[in-house]
Parts: structure tokens; C-alpha cells; sequence
């Protein structure tokens, strides 16, 4: 099959170099390209139809909770026994509750310009919340998992109140608080009386930010003996005000993954939910610190935050990856006989962008960020992000020609870098026929082709990885446009033109009635995706028209040349389509570029290249020696004027 040993050399060249192609696709779908998102509604998630990401409603399938996660709450919210007889003997009864019928009727809303809240008495918790993410209460998102033909008794909630190390634990959150709207205030004040024993308060009240909740547990001692007891000599705190079971972002298929984050003194602890490991016992802390600032759920799009406005809180995190609850503990609470004391937790509840979650207490923008590890790159996301938002505003107000505008002027600051490799590749285009004749006297000998190439290349003074260079320095920007366009807010729901209905997504064009698995593209083939395929024949197109780029091409080169467009528009298929957008119009620019912008003729002809290269040791000695020469000269010149003198 092969002729020689160059042959078998050039084949196994031409395998490696495919090997290593799709290693690196493989790597960046591994590391950039987000797992395919759910189909259903599963775990309280967004629905998925056909690729299309719609709001769970409460008509959509069951929140299931499986073993290992968040504790489901049975007959009056403990099925223990002991519990129980420890409460009977603390002389802790529950007063009788009303029969309710229905459970609407247990439902209580209260509203501002940005969110409603449906609260339900049972526990006092929030039940759904539904935030307003445009003007005029538009793009609406509810952020609670639903749960369906479940009872609220059984339900995991929102802002639930648990007791550590007291038989209490979560049972108020089974109860029926009474309930009092202000509506001119906008609070709600809920409150559960154990007669003889203790009274608790939630008052809910929006703040004057956007999207911020406050919420003031009151805890008020009915009893003769100090509240709670001997508890206060755990390490865990004495009452936590929690969120859980989830965030229904509808979001997992973006860039950034879900986070659970603790602020400690100037420190970010992250912890990603997908890699939480289940504890035996649902209510042991999978995470925990000491000396809280704040904590957060965030999201791609979204984020859920609790910040306690008093010293000493605790932040925890118990459950597993698809239910688990993030609370804010109160560590120092001794309530004395008749004493009440209060506690404030702020809470924010809304989209992932930087300048309302500074709005809502200073340091919480730390938690808005497009890379985590390397902060010159989520700088830089954010100065694109920026840019776009400019384009926005101060144009047309539509976010496809943002984009657009924002490409022009990417490739306007990146010109002096494309400049240098047309010039490079010019370069290479002259010298094209003597590369040929060169191949021509060499034959099927790859290595002394390569050698008189390179030869060639230092006599006429071009880089052969000149045209290359420029454009892997492009790279930072390609991928921080990447992460920005995929998962940034701003562009959830954004339109174009056309069928372009949402530039955070795939454009699909037309939907097929069938969904095969796609590789390289981290889902499934679904929609026919107009603007990859365009990025992908642009970019092949791009490649034939640039000068000089075939003639000086290895058959290994080639190849991958050739096959390149092809992954590209597999990787990108179904992602954001404002990503295929500026790639496709970047890739068109620089078609238009290599016919509008004039290049004069390079100079290419032959200098005068050193073949001998001394060593600096030699060149030292060399100039020692010399130094000695006009030592000796300078001492004969004055040994003869001194001869003269005396003669």
C-alpha cells in the first residue's frame, strides 16, 4: 500500500494530526459545552420541548423526591415518635387548626412592580415567586419548584424555619400561621403561637431595592425557662431560615454552572450542587461556615441570596445535587421568660446581573461572574458585556445588532494583528511557486521538503506561522465572547430578526419531528439551526479566499483545514445563536476585508543570512584579543615618541 517510508511517514503524520484535532474538540466539550438540557419537568426543573425552554407551570409534572435528599414531611411533619414524646414532655402542645377545605384557601399574594409572591400559610412560606425581568411586568420567571399532588404539609418551601438540636425541628413549617397583609405597607405578617411556650413571626416586607425580600423572625419566650434550653451549647445554630428545595432557573444548560456560594470575611466559598454527595441523614450539613456575610444560589441567569443583618450568623447547605436547602442560622439566641427578641435576614431573588445585585447590598456582584479561576478573563467578559449594553442602548435597542455592532468593532481593535498575518500570508502567497518547484525536486521526501522550506523562509525573511500568530492572540476574545453571549441575562429572551427569537439559544428554523443525538454539540438534533451552518460556510469559504493559504499547506494541514468548519458548526449548532452570529459575521468581515482594505506588494526578495553562528565564548576571546592588540599598538607609539624625545 505504501511506496516508501516518507509514505508511511505522511500517513502517520495525517493520523496524529486527526487524533489530536479530536482531542481537542473532545476537551472543549468536556470543558465548555454544558451537559444537553432536561426534556421534562423533572425535579422541579424547566420544561424542555423540542429544545425550547418554557416555565414550569403548576399543570407540569411532579417535584420527585428520592431517597437521600431533602426530608418530604409526613403526618404533621414528623412521623418520630420520640420526638413527639419529647415535646409532650416539655408540656409543648399545638393549639387546634382550622379545617381548611381547600388549599387555595390557604394562599396569600403580595406584589410590587417587579415581584409577586404567593405565600401559603402552612409554614408561612413562599409557594411560588414570580419575578418581572422586563418593563411593565413582562417576562415573567417563577423561581420555586413546584410541586404537584403534593399537600403543602408535606412540601418543601421557601424561607421553611428549622430548629437545630431541639425537637421542634421543622414542625412549624407543617402548621397554619395566622396571617395579616398590609397592602399599603407591603408586608405580610405571619405568626404561630404554642401557648405557654414560645411565639415565632415572619414578617415579609419588599425592600426599596429591586427584587430585595426582608423577612424579621420575631421568637418570643411564653414560657418560665430560658429559650431553648441547653441547645445554646452546640456549635449548631439554634434556628436557621432556609431555601429549598431548588431554584427553578430553567437555566442547567448554560456555560455557568449551578453554585452554591458562602461570604466569609472577604472570602468566596464556592460549591458546585452537581457534585453535592448525599449524607445518610437528609439533615446533616453537607457544607457549613462560621462568621457569615451572606450566601447565594447562582445560576447562569438567576440568583437566590440570604444575608443576616445580625453577628455571629452560620451559613449551612444540606440535601443532595437536585434538592437540597441553603439556610441562614441565628448561633447566639438565649431568649429569656417574656423577652422577644428580632432578627433580620435580607433576601434577594432575581436575575444574575452585576449592577442590581450591588443594588441590593454592597459585595453581592461578587457572585456575577463569567469565569471563576481566571479573573483577567472574567474582566474582560464583563467590559464585552459592557459594550454590548451600550450598543443597546445608544442604538437601535435590539441585542442581534449589538452583536453585530460589537463584532465591527472587535475586529476594528484586532486590525494591526490581522493586518500583520495578511501581510504574512501575501508573503506566503509570492513564494507559493517557488514552494511548488521546491516539492517538485524533492518528491515524496517530506523531511528535506520541510528543511528547504524553512531554508527558503529565512533567506526571504517570512515567518511561516505569521498568518497563524495574529489569530491565536484573538483567541481570549473569542472565548470570553463565548461565555458571555451563552450565559449572560441580557440576552435571555432577546430577539433578532425573523425566527431569531431568542439569541441565548439555538435559532431553529424549522423543528423536525424527530430528536437524534448530535455529536460534538452537548444535545441532540432537533431544530434545523440556520446560523451555524452559515458560520460553517462562511468559515470554508473564508479559508479558500485567504491568499496563499493552500499553496503552502502540508497534506496534514489540509486536512485539518478542511475538517475545521466542520467541527466548528457541529460544536456550535446548539448554542446561543448570538454566539454563531458574531462568528458568522466576523468570518464575513473578513472576506469583505481581503478585497476593500488595499495591500501594496511585499518585499520578498533574498537577504543576506549568516550560515556560521559563533559562539559567545569565541566572540569573547576574539575581542580580548583584539583589546590586546591596540594595548601593545598604543605601548609601541609611546615607547617610540619617548625614543625620539631622548634622541
Amino acid at each position: 500500500m505504501f511506496g516508501n517510508d516518507d509514505n508511511k511517514k505522511v500517513f502517520q503524520n495525517q493520523v496524529i494530526g486527526l487524533l489530536l484535532l479530536t482531542a481537542i474538540v473532545i476537551g472543549w466539550s468536556y470543558f465548555f459545552i454544558p451537559p444537553p438540557p432536561q426534556k421534562t419537568a423533572k425535579d422541579g426543573e424547566n420544561v424542555v420541548t423540542n429544545g425550547r425552554s418554557n416555565q414550569v407551570s403548576e399543570n407540569t409534572s411532579p417535584l420527585q423526591v428520592s431517597d437521600h435528599t431533602v426530608p418530604i414531611k409526613k403526618n404533621g411533619n414528623r412521623d418520630d415518635k420520640n420526638g413527639k414524646q419529647i415535646l409532650s414532655e416539655r408540656g409543648i402542645v399545638f393549639p387546634e387548626e382550622p379545617t381548611v377545605t381547600n388549599e387555595e384557601e390557604n394562599h396569600i399574594t403580595l406584589s410590587k412592580e417587579d415581584i409577586d409572591i404567593v405565600f401559603t400559610r402552612v409554614g408561612a412560606r413562599v409557594k411560588y415567586l414570580n419575578i418581572y425581568l422586563k418593563p411593565n411586568r413582562t417576562d415573567k420567571v417563577q423561581l420555586v419548584p413546584v410541586w404537584k399532588n403534593t399537600p403543602d404539609k408535606e412540601a418543601v418551601y421557601p424561607f421553611g424555619l428549622r430548629f437545630h438540636n431541639h425537637p421542634l425541628e421543622d414542625e412549624l413549617d407543617s402548621k397554619i400561621w395566622d396571617v395579616q397583609i398590609n397592602e399599603v405597607e407591603h408586608t405580610a405578617h405571619f405568626s404561630y403561637t404554642i401557648p405557654n411556650y414560645l411565639r415565632v413571626d415572619k414578617i415579609f416586607s419588599f425592600g426599596d431595592r429591586p427584587f430585595v425580600v426582608d423577612v424579621r423572625i420575631k421568637i418570643a419566650n411564653l414560657s418560665p425557662e430560658v429559650f431553648p434550653g441547653n441547645a445554646q451549647n452546640s456549635v449548631d445554630p439554634v434556628f436557621s431560615l432556609s431555601w429549598g428545595p431548588n431554584v427553578n432557573s430553567g437555566d442547567n444548560n448554560k456555560g455557568i454552572v449551578q453554585t452554591v456560594i458562602f461570604e466569609r470575611k472577604g472570602e468566596l466559598l464556592r460549591y458546585v450542587t452537581s457534585k453535592f454527595s448525599p449524607k445518610p441523614n437528609p439533615k446533616d450539613f453537607l457544607e457549613r461556615t462560621f462568621d457569615l456575610r451572606w450566601s447565594a444560589i447562582r445560576s447562569a441567569y438567576f440568583v437566590v441570596a440570604l444575608k443576616p443583618e445580625f453577628n455571629m450568623a452560620q451559613g449551612w447547605v444540606a440535601g443532595g445535587p437536585k434538592h437540597f436547602r441553603v439556610g441562614v442560622g441565628v448561633t447566639q439566641c438565649q431568649v429569656a421568660p417574656n423577652e422577644t427578641k428580632e432578627f433580620l435576614i435580607r433576601s434577594y431573588v432575581g436575575p444574575n446581573r452585576g449592577p442590581l445585585l450591588a443594588q441590593a447590598w454592597s459585595g453581592l456582584e461578587q457572585v456575577w461572574e463569567f469565569f471563576t479561576s481566571v479573573k483577567i478573563m472574567d474582566q474582560f467578559a464583563k467590559l464585552l458585556l459592557a459594550i454590548l449594553n451600550f450598543f443597546y442602548e445608544w442604538t437601535i435597542p435590539n441585542y442581534g445588532v449589538a452583536i453585530i455592532l460589537l463584532t465591527i468593532l472587535v475586529r476594528v481593535v484586532v486590525f494591526p494583528l490581522t493586518w500583520k498575518s495578511m501581510v504574512s500570508m501575501k508573503k506566503m502567497q509570492k513564494l507559493a511557486p517557488e514552494i511548488e518547484k521546491l516539492k517538485t525536486e524533492v518528491g515524496d521526501n517530506q523531511q528535506e521538503l520541510q528543511k528547504k522550506m524553512m531554508e527558503l523562509y529565512r533567506e526571504r525573511g517570512v515567518n511561516p506561522l505569521g498568518g497563524c500568530f495574529p489569530l491565536f492572540l484573538q483567541l481570549p476574545v473569542f472565548i470570553a465572547l463565548y461565555r458571555m453571549l451563552w450565559s449572560a441575562v441580557e440576552l435571555r429572551g432577546a430577539e433578532f430578526l425573523f425566527w431569531m427569537k431568542d439569541m441565548s439559544q439555538p435559532d431553529r428554523l424549522i423543528d423536525l419531528p424527530f430528536s437524534i443525538p448530535f455529536p460534538f454539540s452537548g444535545g441532540h438534533l432537533e431544530s434545523i439551526n440556520l446560523l451555524p451552518i452559515l458560520m460553517g460556510i462562511s468559515m470554508y469559504v473564508s479559508q479558500k479566499l485567504t491568499p496563499g493559504a493552500t499553496a503552502v499547506q502540508t497534506p496534514q494541514q489540509r486536512i485539518m483545514m478542511n475538517i475545521m468548519p466542520i467541527f466548528f458548526t457541529l460544536i456550535c449548532y446548539n448554542m446561543a445563536s448570538g454566539l454563531s452570529l458574531y462568528i458568522l459575521v466576523s468570518t464575513l468581515l473578513g472576506i469583505a476585508q481581503n478585497y476593500v482594505v488595499p495591500m501594496k506588494d511585499v518585499d520578498i526578495t533574498p537577504r543576506k543570512v549568516s550560515t556560521t553562528r559563533r559562539h559567545f565564548y569565541t566572540a569573547a576571546q576574539e575581542k580580548k584579543r583584539q583589546w590586546a592588540k591596540e594595548l601593545r599598538r598604543e605601548r609601541k607609539l609611546k615607547q617610540r615618541k619617548a625614543n625620539e624625545e631622548e634622541e
